[in-house]
C-alpha cells in the first residue's frame, strides 16, 4: 500500500512572504499603473477574490504576468527577509518520522526553495514540484499523483488561498486551508476547504483526519 502523503503549498503555508510580497509590490505598483494596497485592508481584498482585488488595486490583466515576474525576481534578493510561520518546521519532522511523506508544489523559484529550506532547518521533502500554477493547480497536482504513484484517498494537500481549494478537489485529493496566510479566514468563506486550521497543532491533527478514513 502507498504510503500516505501530504502536500504543501509555499507561500503563505510554510514561508511567510505575505509582508516581503506587499512591500516590493507596494513600492513599485506606480510603474506598473496600480495603486498600492494597506495591509489592514487585507480582509477586504480577500473577500473580493483575485477578479475583484485586482480590480479595486487598479491591476490590468496585461500587466500581470510581468508584475508577478518582477516581484518573483525580487524576491530573490530579500529572502532573508522571510521566515516560516510558527511550528511548520516541527510539523513536517513529526509528519516524517511518522511515516508520512511530505512534498511541496509551489510557484515559486525552485533554487529561492530550497535556500530557504536549507537556511531553516526544515527536513527534507520527499519531493519539490515548482510549477507556474497561477491560474490553478489541477494539472500539476494530477502530474504529481502519477510521477510518486500516489493514492489520491490517502494524499492532502494543504493550502492558503482559494485557488488550492479548488485545484485540490478537481484533482480528487482532500484539501485544508490555513488561515495565516494571503488568503486568511475571508478567503474560505466562498471557498470552503474541507478542514480549516489556525495553528501548526491543528494541523497535524487536520491531516491525519483526512487520510485516517482510507489509511
Amino acid at each position: 500500500m502507498e504510503k500516505p502523503a501530504a502536500i504543501f503549498d509555499f507561500d503563505g503555508t510554510l514561508a511567510n512572504t505575505l509582508e516581503l510580497v506587499a512591500r516590493i509590490y507596494n513600492e513599485n505598483a506606480a510603474d506598473f499603473g496600480a495603486l498600492p494596497v494597506n495591509l489592514s485592508d487585507l480582509p477586504e481584498y480577500r473577500r473580493l477574490g483575485y477578479k475583484g482585488a485586482m480590480k479595486k488595486a487598479k491591476i490590468r490583466w496585461t500587466v500581470l504576468p510581468r508584475l508577478v515576474l518582477f516581484i518573483s525576481k525580487q524576491m530573490k534578493a530579500h529572502m532573508d527577509e522571510v521566515h516560516p510561520y510558527e511550528g511548520v518546521v516541527d510539523l513536517l519532522k513529526k509528519l516524517k518520522d511518522e511515516g508520512i511523506m511530505i512534498g511541496v508544489l509551489t510557484s515559486n523559484n525552485a533554487t529561492l526553495v530550497d535556500d530557504f529550506f536549507k537556511s531553516n532547518n526544515f527536513p527534507e521533502f520527499d519531493f519539490v514540484i515548482s510549477e507556474k500554477t497561477m491560474f490553478g493547480k489541477e494539472k500539476a497536482l494530477r502530474k504529481i499523483l502519477r510521477k510518486f504513484n500516489l493514492d489520491p484517498k490517502r494524499t492532502v494537500y494543504v493550502g492558503d488561498e482559494p485557488r488550492d481549494i479548488t485545484g485540490s478537489k478537481k484533482a480528487g485529493i482532500r484539501v485544508i486551508g490555513v488561515t495565516w496566510g494571503v488568503g486568511g479566514k475571508e478567503a474560505f468563506e466562498s471557498t470552503p476547504p474541507d478542514i480549516s486550521v489556525d495553528t501548526a497543532n491543528q494541523l497535524h491533527d487536520a491531516i491525519y483526519s483526512c487520510i485516517a478514513d482510507h489509511s
